[in-house]
């Protein structure tokens, strides 16, 4: 209570008198505040000098200011706003909003900041830091070089700009070059602390400890006052497992700083490594009531977590990501904490947040792959963990790091070693047990891998993940009856297990047997009345067997637990059935929950596009691009082009050029409007450029084979593709390219491989799934695994009438040619111009014995023009005919 008095005792000596005061004096008290590092003091100030004068925007720039300095970005940023509302031409609140949205993480609105900075003052040093520290805010590391050494070009001893440029080398791992340049800010000027603490992380990091150690105490030899340094060193303690020295170092920083929380937070730190959580949560709670930090937040929700008490790690966690939504490690222990809790679907919508920013991020894609386990997701879960120790060989514990490592290596047996010893020193860990599995299987070891998930068993509820993946490999293997019969047995051993109702609904529905499928996933709903997988599950199917009624229903109830997915699943439902405003409603929904969902507002703006409301997409464009660049340009040049107003369309890609010169994808949207003006050697030549510009670009050399497939130049083509294979092995994009060009140039068993390739890197991959459920189809594999695919590409994409095509092309080769008739007939209304959709829903009426309706669509087929179904729709014409 005291030190509350206290606080509100300053504030009111600070008010006390400013009636009497005049706004210019108040406002020169608010600045003196400002200089000594006192925002909070300075903010009553300016306060009192605008309810003098509210247009008094010297004090509205500085309240702003004030704000920004106490890290209330949303009130700086509302400020410097009305700054610019009242007066546009006050420049230099654009440099601020920049610098703002840089230190908010927002990297990509500061540029927009910026770079209108630097249209109206060009060249000038300030604008080109601002716009640099954007990029590397946004990590494009190349853009921000360039940026940095423009300003540096143009103020070559600004040490502001060689700190970021510094970063920049840190980021990209070029640490040599990072402190050259440090040491070249510390000499320049001793007392430059940000350098000296940059040269002690590098240092710190790279494994040097001790030198480390000497910056920091370098530091406090020229100003002892420097606390961080202080605290730098006692974390340094911590980390060498001196933990009774960091322990004392923090008393002598609470005895010398009692008003500051850095010596609470590092006594806390040192309760956190002794295990001793309840000293920690204390020294911890000080420390943020003194000085909030991030990092007491975190430490103090693993404190939380530690002693399970699970909500209260929530909060700490949630206090982290509300300030910094970007926060990795805090949103990857939300969503373990979640998972610990057995909330599992929203422990994966956090780890897929943090996906969405890192594809590449092991631990994320590790923690994923185990709670796909827990599920009984035997395939997912193993996608994901097998990703994991391929992007950081070094995960998880001993035996699987040295696994992972020689499998990377290629050194087979030992890594078989490795896991086979993992498994034996924790018989209970089902995650090692179930990667052992996968290995196996991935070796074509069945056998194998079925004794490592059979000798799990144990005979209770921790037996169901097992039984579903036991019951995976069986029914890869083609033992349907067998993998029902193990499902019913996980189903036994734990009814509440949810992967296995929707593992034995994907079974029936793979052979279409949609009403037990649709049993199975209505039992889950019983059980589990929010499960997101079943509700959308049920509403494909309803969908597929033409329940139009219960497949909206469906797709409502899957709305009401707030998943991204659910909301684009029921628009694409909609937009399907030819509901546009329908369908936008759904998505202005979700994006009045999320102002920042970047997939509804595309598809939103894809809508309108489509029914030619082209100025209203454009604004929709215009909202992606604030929050994608890229994204939102692309978007914009597609809408240019579909109004035939091509000047803009390559306007805007000569925009993004001009930004970043040293990034293909400006030359690569270019050569896009090129290739739609039919003009396909410039295209060509913008492409070129784009691999100039980034020799490693897995999308330029795709798009380089795409041109000359489109003007038959094939062995350019492939060798294109290859080339961007070789660049990046893992690359979907580049697999599929080669894929799909064996299937264009007829060579439909080499393209059967290489689907499946790309189904071994990506079971979701929607195109590769629907041209090898087609091709299964055409004989080219079993028409059940035709049905099995085009059924899993249609849960992933239920609008796409492409998709819907092959369904109903899987569903006549099995016989079910009434279920055929169906999805073809809504096939055939969202593309009334395609042939090979009229053939097919010619052949659908036929096998169902209407024939004149096939015969009609037939000839419709034939009406449309050539195709590779031409023959086909001419050869069962006739045969009706006869």
């Amino acid at each position: 209570m005291l030190k509350k008095f206290s606080l509100v005792l300053v504030i009111l000596l600070t008010c006390i008198g400013c009636d009497s005061k005049t706004k210019e004096s108040l406002y020169n008290e608010g600045v003196q505040q400002l200089e000594v590092s006192n925002p909070g003091a300075a903010i009553v100030f300016f306060k009192n000098a605008l309810e003098k004068d509210g247009n008094y925007l010297d004090a509205r720039f500085q309240l702003a200011k004030a704000y920004a300095a106490l890290g209330k970005y949303e009130q700086a940023e509302k400020e410097f706003t009305k700054v610019l509302t009242q007066n546009p031409s006050r420049d230099e609140v654009l440099l601020e909003l920049a610098r703002l949205n840089n230190a908010a993480g927002k990297g990509d609105l500061s540029f927009g900041y910026a770079t209108q900075y630097l249209s109206r003052h060009p060249g000038t040093v300030e604008g080109l830091e601002a716009a640099g520290i954007s990029c590397l805010v946004q990590k494009k590391y190349q853009d921000a070089r360039q940026y940095l050494i423009q300003a540096l070009n143009v103020d070559p001893s600004r040490s502001t700009t060689k700190l970021k440029l510094a970063s920049v080398d840190m980021a990209t791992g070029d640490i040599e070059k990072a402190k050259a340049l440090l040491n070249e800010v510390a000499q320049a000027d001793q007392k430059n602390f940000k350098a000296l603490y940059m040269l002690a992380a590098i240092e710190n990091s790279s494994g040097h400890g001790e030198r480390a150690a000497t910056l920091y105490q370098r530091i406090l030899q020229l100003d002892q006052n420097q606390i961080n340094a202080q605290y730098k060193l006692g974390l340094l303690l911590l980390e060498k497992g001196e933990v009774d020295k960091a322990d004392q170092s923090a008393d002598q920083m609470i005895k010398t700083f009692p008003s500051k929380g850095d010596g609470y937070r590092l006594k806390g730190l040192a309760a956190f490594y002794r295990k001793k959580f309840d000293e920690a949560i204390t020294s911890l709670q000080q420390s943020v009531k003194l000085s909030p930090t991030l990092e007491a937040y975190h430490f103090l929700g693993l404190s939380y977590y530690s002693k399970g008490e699970l909500e209260n790690a929530l909060s700490q966690f949630r206090v982290v990501l509300d300030r910094v939504p970007e926060a990795r490690k805090s949103r990857l222990m939300t969503a373990q904490t979640l998972l610990a809790q057995k909330r599992t679907e929203d422990g994966i919508t956090e780890i897929k947040k943090v996906l969405a920013s890192d594809d590449k991020d092991a631990l994320a894609h590790n923690l994923l792959g185990g709670a796909y386990m827990s599920q009984g997701l035997f395939e997912d879960g193993m996608r994901e963990l097998n990703l994991a120790t391929k992007l950081d060989p070094k995960m998880v514990n001993a035996h699987l790091k040295k696994g992972a490592f020689y499998f990377s290596k290629g050194r087979y047996a030992e890594g078989e070693t490795e896991l086979a010893t993992a498994v034996q020193a924790a018989p209970d860990a089902q995650n090692n047990r179930l990667l052992l599995a996968s290995y196996y299987q991935s070796q074509k070891k069945t056998a194998k891998a079925l004794s490592t998930l059979q000798s799990g068993l144990k005979g209770g509820k921790t037996d169901a993940p097992l039984y579903n993946a036991i019951a995976s490999l069986q029914l890869s293997a083609g033992k349907k009856a067998e993998g029902i019969k193990t499902l019913e047995q996980a189903k036994q051993v734990d009814p509440a297990f949810a992967a296995t109702y929707q593992n034995l609904a994907g079974v029936y529905a793979a052979t279409g047997d949609y009403p037990r499928a649709m049993a199975e996933l209505n039992q889950l709903l019983a059980r589990n009345p929010g499960n997101l997988r079943a509700l959308l599950g049920l509403a494909a199917l309803s969908d597929i067997s033409g329940k139009e009624a219960d497949a909206v229903a469906y797709y409502q109830k899957a709305t009401q637990t707030k998943a991204p997915e659910a909301f684009l699943a029921l628009a694409g439902y909609h937009q399907k059935k030819g509901n546009t405003a329908k369908a936008i409603a759904v998505l202005d929904e979700e994006i009045k929950l999320d102002p920042r969902a970047i997939s509804a507002l595309e598809a939103k703006g894809r809508i309108l596009a489509s029914q030619k409301e082209y100025q209203k997409a454009l604004k929709v464009f215009d909202q992606v691009e604030a929050l994608n660049e890229e994204r939102g340009v692309a978007l914009k040049i597609g809408a240019y082009v579909a109004m035939n107003d091509s000047s803009k369309a390559i306007e805007q890609a000569g925009r993004l050029i001009a930004k970043r010169p040293g990034s293909s994808q400006g030359y690569l949207l270019l050569a896009t409007v090129h290739q739609s003006l039919k003009n396909i050697p410039a295209a060509i030549n913008e492409v070129n450029k784009a691999i100039r510009a980034d020799a490693k670009s897995v999308e330029a050399r795709v798009a380089l084979g795409n041109l000359y497939q489109a003007t038959k130049e094939y062995d350019k083509a492939l060798a294109s593709y290859q080339y961007a294979q070789r660049l990046n092995p893992d690359s979907v994009a580049a697999q599929f390219a080669i894929a799909a060009f064996y299937d264009v140039t007829g060579n439909k068993k080499q393209a059967v491989g290489n689907y499946r390739a790309v189904l071994q890197k990506n079971d979701s991959y929607v195109p590769a799934l629907n041209n090898l459920a087609y091709l299964c189809a055409d004989g080219y594999g079993s028409k059940e695994e035709a049905l099995r695919l085009a059924i899993n590409a249609f849960k992933l994409q239920p609008g796409n009438p492409g998709v819907m095509d092959t369904v109903g092309y899987a569903l006549a080769k099995n016989g079910r040619s009434a279920d055929a008739v169906k999805v073809m007939e809504r096939a055939a209304a969202l593309l009334p111009n395609d042939p090979t959709v009229r053939y097919h829903l010619g052949l659908a009426y036929y096998l169902a014995g209407d024939k004149a309706k096939s015969e009609q669509a037939l000839q419709k087929s034939l009406s449309l023009g050539q195709s590779p179904d031409a023959k086909a729709a001419q050869t069962l014409l006739s045969q009706l005919k006869r």
